[in-house]
C-alpha cells in the first residue's frame, strides 16, 4: 500500500503543466484539378494519373489549419504545433514558423511516419500552396543508418527531431511529394 501511494505522490508531484492557445485557424479549401505528383527518379509532376478522390479523401481538399502554441509551465519553453485533417489530435510539432501580416510560412518535423508538411500562405489574397513529403523508403532508411556511422554532424534538430532543412542539408530528397494549391481564410467555414 505504501508502494502504490509513492507512486501516485510522484506522479503528482512531477506532472508536466502546459498551457495551449490556438493563434492562427484557417479554413481552407485546395482545387482538386491543381495536385500534382512528383515522384523521386521522376521529371514529370503528373507522371501518371492522378487518383484525385483519394488524395482528397486521404488528405483532406477541405480542411481546417490551425496553429497552436504550447508555453511549458516547468521548463519556460515555447512551441508551435501544426493540427490539421492528417495531424488531426495534438498535432504535429512546426520545426520552422513565420508568421507576418501579409504572410504565413511553414514546416512540420519529419513524423513517425516519416512524413513532413510545408504550407505558404498569402494572409491577404488567401493563395495557399501546401506540400505533403514522404520520406518513408528504404533507400532512406539506410542512408541515415550511413550519415550516422560517418558524420559527425547531427540528423536532428534541437527537439532530437528530423527536419527539412536538416535532410536538405545531406542531399536527402523525399521519394513523393504531392503539391496541393488552394486559399487558406482566416476563420472557420469562409
Amino acid at each position: 500500500m505504501n508502494i502504490l501511494f509513492l507512486i501516485v505522490f510522484f506522479f503528482i508531484s512531477f506532472e508536466v503543466k502546459s498551457a495551449t492557445s490556438n493563434i492562427v485557424k484557417l479554413s481552407c479549401e485546395y482545387d482538386p484539378a491543381l495536385i500534382t505528383k512528383k515522384q523521386k527518379n521522376s521529371d514529370s509532376l503528373k507522371n501518371k494519373k492522378l487518383d484525385i478522390v483519394k488524395i482528397c479523401e486521404t488528405f483532406g481538399c477541405k480542411d481546417t489549419v490551425e496553429i497552436l502554441k504550447s508555453n511549458s509551465e516547468s521548463t519556460g519553453h515555447t512551441k508551435y504545433f501544426l493540427r490539421n485533417f492528417w495531424f488531426n489530435h495534438q498535432g504535429i510539432l512546426l520545426d520552422d514558423l513565420s508568421i507576418s501580416n501579409k504572410s504565413i510560412s511553414m514546416n512540420t518535423v519529419v513524423s513517425n511516419a516519416y512524413i513532413l508538411e510545408s504550407y505558404l500562405i498569402n494572409r491577404v489574397t488567401g493563395e495557399t500552396e501546401k506540400k505533403f513529403y514522404r520520406f518513408d523508403n528504404s533507400e532512406l532508411f539506410q542512408k541515415i543508418q550511413e550519415i550516422k556511422k560517418n558524420n559527425s554532424k547531427t540528423l536532428y534538430n534541437k527537439d532530437g527531431r528530423l527536419s527539412l532543412k536538416t535532410l536538405k542539408s545531406f542531399s536527402l530528397e523525399p521519394w513523393e511529394v504531392i503539391y496541393f494549391k488552394g486559399k487558406c481564410l482566416e476563420g472557420i467555414g469562409i
